[in-house]
């Protein structure tokens, strides 16, 4: 496949299982041997890593939205500039529900081979979620 098709796989995995929460869609877009680049350390990988991603997502995240901002494919490389929204529903890193509408951006660096997403890295301003959120950042003064 080429670059057009990869972004397009991409875009229309975002569309229509990112942004809806169907589940039984991912199998179209995701390899059972997906590999998430930014996964916890000892957590699962293939589709159902994937799959316990998007829940934690739309479980955290109520009318989870992801606008693609900008798209860029070389080979089997598809970088996906996005932007994203929510209304922060349940507790995220320790934070209680805040109800407060939330929006980030990232990257993500999509591997797609044979149409289907392989492998997965992604980079998100979560700093600014939590801050959103209502974390306080507190700074410490090293000990002299």
């Amino acid at each position: 496949m080429g670059r057009f098709e990869n972004k397009d796989i991409v875009r229309r995995y975002i569309e229509q299982v990112v942004n809806t929460g169907n589940l039984d869609a991912l199998h179209e877009f995701v390899a059972q041997d997906y590999i998430d680049h930014n996964a916890s350390s000892g957590s699962s990988q293939g589709i159902e890593e994937a799959k316990r991603h998007l829940e934690a997502v739309h479980h955290t995240y109520g009318d989870f939205h992801v606008a693609i901002e900008d798209q860029i494919a070389e080979g089997d490389t598809v970088v996906t500039r996005v932007s994203a929204t929510g209304i922060h529903q349940n507790e995220w890193f320790g934070l209680r529900p805040s109800g407060r509408r939330i929006t980030l951006t990232g990257i993500n660096i999509d591997k797609v081979i044979a149409g289907k997403i392989v492998e997965h890295w992604a980079e998100a301003d979560l700093l600014s979620a939590l801050i959103q959120m209502g974390a306080r950042i507190v700074q410490s003064e090293a000990q002299t």
